[in-house]
């Protein structure tokens, strides 16, 4: 590089740092490329040179921040420089400095030359003035600090401080004792849909002065929307329980109070969300109590919750809909929303009845399995397993329904309402469906199995439910034990009944559903032999039976399940 190329590179730093020097370590000199006029202290003339005393007179003379010069002092000495080039290229430092009277946050670099040697330790040295930058950083830091630390809406320690105290507690060599008082808000749900969120938000900051006025303001956590804690350290548990009680009596003053509370303590818990979760537990005796005394806001809170499921569902429903009701699963009653029938006002008073009524209009080859979706007793049952039951089915007429039932109420886990839909497929599903299904039994059934088939059933693979198609030999009670519809329960009862003891438990094994299902994902089809005893097929002896299972190429969420009497093929 020229001595041109060097005097543009260092004109340009000098832009940039008000301090460059070339300081050699090992002989402690300096040779200043650009300074500031008042820096160069009087007692150091040209002729000495000493960066060690740059370094030290600099800071005699009170230009270093108070809270800055011991970290100055002790890393700017000769000694620890030489010692910390010899391992490393660059050395950083921030600290405040004092600039025309005030002082100022600067970041001072030395790297190593291109010359440095070991024995010749040459470097260079910038000092930069960073300080709007980092007080700026500062800031934005601190305040990213108290968001993490604190709750915007009420300025209480939220969870993120809450999970802090949990481990440095969990952290401690001799756990303290812990009081815990949680807090619920009574009705915030309910103020929030009725009367908007910015209400809701009053309620939260009316709450939060009642705890700041009865604890200490670095003891309360807000952990969720509705939830707080109490947490006292080393505090006796009659003192605790005293907190509790005159916290909650203060509540009480109000005609309807702001919250259920409940408290625990532990003399020297493993962990406070132990102690928290006790707490809660107790919490809800309380707001149990609260909805015996107010029944108005649990009363209020589910018919919120009814209306909105029933709004949601009502905008996201199509309009093809034949009829929508909700149906009341314990009084068996129901409520017609919209229909497309000139009257909405059907014959029965109850939904058996209408379900009975519609049942007439169905296909003779549907009617008994849409009598048993329409059961009240097994839509209570199913639809507590899943929240949605889907079933398409043909009428008399020719059209193919699609019934819907959605639980949108439940009492103590137990689907207490529903919303039926009723829609009209339409016309090119139809055909499809129709199409489906004589593929379904002209080429997978009846081509696809022998002609002497005892029965024929459909298993889908989703819900593992069975349907049957053909029953041609077996005993009535065999097709009554068919109208179970749930494979397992089929598997295991015909097992039972009619398997020979011997080959039960081989039987078991290969009919179990994911056996089933992974041997029909490498192949088309599987199958196995077994021995029935006589009354499965009406025999005066032991019988060769065997099931064929068959993935449907039309439907392959479907199973053909078939069973036949291969007695004569056994020769």
């Amino acid at each position: 590089m020229s001595t041109i190329d060097i005097s543009n590179a260092i004109s340009a730093l000098a832009k940039t740092y008000y301090k460059v020097l070339k300081v050699n370590l090992t002989d402690d000199t300096y040779q200043v490329v650009k300074i500031l006029p008042t820096e160069t202290p009087d007692e150091q003339k040209n002729d000495i040179k000493s960066i060690s005393l740059w370094f030290m007179m600099f800071a005699d003379r009170g230009n270093i921040y108070e809270a800055d010069e011991n970290i100055y002092r002790t890393r700017l000495t000769l000694d620890s420089l030489r010692s910390f080039f010899k391992e490393n290229d660059r050395f950083r430092l921030r600290y405040r400095r004092k600039t025309d009277g005030v002082f100022r946050w600067v970041f001072m670099e030395i790297i190593k030359a291109d010359d440095y040697t070991d024995k010749n330790q040459s470097t260079w040295l910038f000092v930069q003035d960073i300080h709007d930058s980092y007080v700026h950083e500062m800031e934005v830091q601190r305040e990213l600090e108290h968001f993490c630390k604190y709750d915007t809406l009420t300025g209480l320690n939220n969870f993120y401080s809450y999970q802090t105290q949990c481990r440095n507690y969990a952290s401690q060599q001799e756990p303290e004792s812990i009081g815990v008082i949680f807090a619920d808000l009574n009705g915030l749900k309910l103020i929030n849909d009725t009367r908007g969120h910015a209400a809701g938000n009053d309620f939260l900051r009316s709450f939060t002065s009642k705890l700041v006025e009865n604890f200490k303001h670095e003891l309360i956590y807000r952990i969720s929307g509705d939830e707080f804690l109490i947490v006292i350290h080393g505090s006796d548990k009659e003192d605790v329980q005293f907190l509790a009680d005159n916290f909650h009596a203060y509540l009480s003053k109000d005609p309807v109070p702001q919250a259920s509370i409940g408290c625990s303590w532990s003399k020297n818990p493993k962990h406070i969300e132990d102690v928290a979760r006790d707490a809660e537990t107790k919490m809800y005796k309380d707001k149990e109590a609260f909805y015996e005394k107010h029944p108005e806001y649990k009363r209020g809170i589910a018919e919120l919750s009814y209306k909105r499921e029933i709004d949601a569902i009502l905008r996201s429903l199509s309009n093809s809909y034949a009829l929508m009701a909700t149906i009341d699963l314990e009084k068996n009653s129901y409520w017609v929303l919209k229909t497309l029938a000139k009257s909405n006002a059907p014959k029965s008073l109850t939904f058996t009845g209408i379900m009975n009524d519609t049942i007439q209009l169905v296909d003779p080859e549907y009617k008994e399995i849409v009598a048993q979706f329409f059961d009240i007793q097994f839509l209570k049952s199913d639809l507590k397993k899943n929240k949605s039951l889907v079933y398409e089915y043909k009428t008399i007429a020719g059209h193919w329904h699609q019934a819907t039932f959605r639980t949108i109420e439940e009492i103590d886990g137990e689907p207490s309402k529903a919303l039926f839909i009723l829609e009209l497929v339409d016309h090119g599903r139809a055909a499809r469906l129709e199409q489906v299904r004589d593929l379904q039994f002209e080429h997978q059934i009846i081509e696809g199995l022998s002609k002497n088939y005892t029965m024929i059933c459909r298993i889908e693979l989703a819900s593992k439910k069975v349907q049957l198609y053909k029953n041609i030999s077996l005993v009535e009670n065999v097709t009554t034990a068919m109208k179970v519809l749930d494979y397992d329960a089929v598997v295991k009862w015909f097992i039972q009944k009619y398997v020979i003891p011997e080959d039960q438990d081989r039987l078991t094994a290969f009919m179990d559903f994911s056996n089933v299902r992974s041997k029909l994902e490498k192949m088309e089809q599987t199958s196995i032999l077994f021995r029935t005893t006589p009354d499965f097929h009406n025999t005066k002896g032991i019988s060769y039976s065997q099931f064929l299972f068959y993935r449907l190429k039309s439907d392959p969420d479907k199973i053909v399940m078939a069973t036949k009497n291969v007695t004569n093929s056994m020769g």
